[in-house]
């Protein structure tokens, strides 16, 4: 498998990132999803923390 990921990131390093960043931005949406109508008692505590920092960066 990493013999794969370095012929990729040497051959088409545009790729390697895309599909990195592909992936980092679905789960950041999964999370979003998430949070949007969860309940403050049914988010674990560092998913609190993160709907804290989204609403403190909204009103401002």
């Amino acid at each position: 498998m990493w013999a794969i990921l370095e012929q990729v990131a040497v051959g088409a390093p545009w790729l390697l990132v895309s599909v990195v960043g592909l992936i980092a931005f679905a789960i950041l949406l999964a999370l979003l999803i998430s949070l949007r109508n969860a309940a403050a008692h049914e988010r674990p505590e560092i998913i609190r923390a993160l709907a804290e920092l989204m609403h403190f960066w909204r009103r401002q």
